[in-house]
């Protein structure tokens, strides 16, 4: 996903949305996925065709893989595209002509199912019959794409080998009973830019968003696209979700590979949450899976080297788009303040620092030359440099700070400030010259100090339900999706819906990671909702916290998956807020639709 949107699911790479269950104690089998999205504009039964359609499949692309073993095995790695979330590959056949492979792959279709209409990328790994072929060049045709490959020598137990190619580096397993999982994590590049009529210009490599505005990745492996070196790979044993039995870590191309496998059932997973990652892998979506989760269910056999188990991540701010500066525009979202509420007491004299994050939806990139001024209002004092410490592109946040000191006499002081560019021409919130964002505090005596560490946060976690009824109209507690005749919970608490019992909630020291991400070290302490979904966090001291539910944990996952967030925002399931001591915050609620 790139500039013109913002990612609100850890989960979902569709184009439509989750409808969920109606009973109050667990998710409803019959509820609609959050990746799909339910129109109410169906086709009538009587002109439903009785047999699924079938058809050649879409092919993109074919790579010829040669593994470093004799008698040599070749793979063909196929890439392309479904028609939509209701198709799937049928069959794939092979045979072989003299010196020519060819590969035929079709799909099916059934009919009379709700499918998601956006293309969904696939990928298969066919194996040739190599065997006891002679030395020679062979051709590959895969539905009309063509490669090749040669045979230095005769393909047969006991001829000299020496002159076998061997294009990939996928290591063997140690031994031949045992088995090996090999892919790559790749950076899916897409890049938005904006013309001078404020169009979006999409990059080669971008296609449209599940979501349904603007781009991202295309979700295909292509040869200019890099390997992201560092990230974590976490092997399971059984079916998907699964972890703990081995973690491997991508080498500067992106490769990892797990070895000595035994034969069985095994989940590859990447979880982008997890602390080890966020700094690799920072904001972004996985764009070669259907469903926005890097998961994928292998069955091994005994000694068989499974390869291109592949994910792809467009990181939303890279690569950052080519810009005319002179045209572009400079604007500020204020998001939130991240610290000192306002008319926070101050002493005389006093230093304090004041936080803000600030997302920038202008199309000009924020480069390490703009930086915080004051505009207006009173002056407190604080350093007249403030410069950005990083490159912010459009649709991108940043936290910034000033550090301010208390004037000398009582009373309230409001600082009102903008950023600058380069040039020193100051801009606000939206664009407008008008528009700032502001620090505002009392200068005086102490108050009564409440009683340290009284403060508290609490809230619900609820299930909130949308379904269509047998004549596809939406129920109660349905919103449409921007006229687009699809619905999803409306992220409001209504009389009739359950609340969750069981849930994990997570308090976290600190502003919320804008990524979704949760800073393990961060971790003040967890808590479970009770009966009637109701959670507490008692005791606190004044200051930023987070309060975090994450879904994919051990302990919520099999509570809530598959499902996602209605509220605070559709895809987002974290807050953070300010308290000062005393203050209690009992309305931090969350909302949770669940899929079948």
């Amino acid at each position: 996903m790139k500039v013109t949107i913002r990612r609100f699911i850890l989960f979902s790479l569709c184009t439509l949305v989750i409808l969920a269950g109606c009973n109050g104690e667990e998710p409803a089998p019959a509820t609609p996925s959050p990746d799909t999205a339910v129109s109410t504009d169906t086709t009538p039964t009587a002109s439903t065709p009785a047999e699924p359609v079938t058809g050649p499949a879409v092919v993109d692309s074919i790579e010829v893989l040669i593994l470093e073993s004799f008698p040599v095995q070749i793979n063909v790695r196929v890439r392309g595209v479904l028609a939509d979330g209701c198709t799937v590959i049928d069959e794939v056949n092979t045979n072989r002509s003299g010196s020519g492979f060819n590969v035929n792959i079709t799909t099916r279709r059934e009919t009379g199912q709700t499918c998601t209409e956006a293309q969904v990328p696939y990928e298969e790994l066919v194996p040739l019959d190599v065997a006891g072929l002679p030395a020679g060049t062979y051709t590959v045709n895969v539905n009309g794409i063509t490669g090749s490959f040669t045979l230095a020598v005769d393909n047969v137990a006991g001829a000299e080998p020496t002159a076998v190619p061997a294009p990939t580096d996928t290591p063997e397993p140690a031994d031949t009973n045992q088995a090996l999982i090999n892919g790559r994590i790749w950076h899916d590049l897409c890049a938005v830019s904006t013309d001078a009529e404020g169009e979006n210009i999409p990059s080669e490599g971008c296609v449209a968003s599940a979501a349904g505005a603007g781009f991202q990745a295309n979700g295909l492996l292509e040869d200019s696209e890099p390997g992201i070196p560092n990230v974590v790979v976490t092997l399971g044993e059984g079916d998907c979700p699964a972890a703990g039995l081995a973690t491997a870590t991508t080498d500067e191309d992106g490769d990892y590979v797990f070895t000595d496998l035994p034969a069985g059932v095994y989940c590859v997973t990447v979880d982008e949450t997890d602390a080890a990652n966020t700094a690799v892998l920072e904001t972004g979506v996985w764009t070669s899976t259907g469903d926005g989760i890097a998961a994928a269910e292998i069955t091994l056999t005994a000694g068989e080297v499974h390869t291109g188990v592949n994910f792809g991540w467009d990181y939303e701010f890279l690569p950052v788009p080519d810009v005319d500066l002179e045209t572009c525009t400079n604007s500020i979202e204020f998001v939130q303040d991240l610290n000192i509420p306002d008319d926070t007491l101050f002493a005389p004299g006093q230093e304090f620092e004041k936080g803000w994050r600030l997302r920038n939806n202008g199309t000009c990139p924020w480069t390490t030359e703009y930086g915080l001024v004051f505009v207006g209002g009173d002056q407190i004092p604080a350093p007249e440099t403030n410069l950005l410490t990083q490159v912010v592109v459009p649709g991108q946040t940043i936290d910034v700070s000033v550090q301010f000191t208390a004037p000398d006499a009582f009373g309230t002081y409001r600082s009102n400030w903008q950023l600058a560019n380069a040039a020193g021409e100051s801009f606000g919130i939206n664009g407008l010259l008008e528009e700032a964002f502001w620090v505002q505090i009392e200068v005086g005596e102490a108050d009564a100090t409440p009683e340290p560490n009284s403060a508290a946060i609490g809230g619900v976690v609820w299930e909130d339900v949308c379904f269509l009824d047998a004549n596809n109209n939406p129920s109660a507690g349905c919103a449409e999706i921007e006229d687009t005749g699809f619905y999803r919970a409306d992220g409001s608490l209504n009389f009739n819906e359950g609340r969750l019992e069981g849930i994990t909630v997570t308090l976290l020291d600190g502003a919320c990671n804008d990524d979704g991400s949760l800073n393990s070290t961060a971790i003040i302490t967890t808590t479970t909702t009770d009966d009637a979904g109701l959670y507490r966090f008692p005791d606190l001291a004044a200051s930023t916290y987070c309060v975090a539910i994450n879904a994919f944990s051990n302990d919520n996952v099999d509570l809530l998956i598959p499902g996602d967030w209605t509220w605070p925002f559709y895809g987002v399931g974290q807050q953070g807020l300010v308290i000062a001591e005393g203050e209690e915050r009992l309305e931090v609620d969350f909302g949770w639709q669940y899929s079948e």
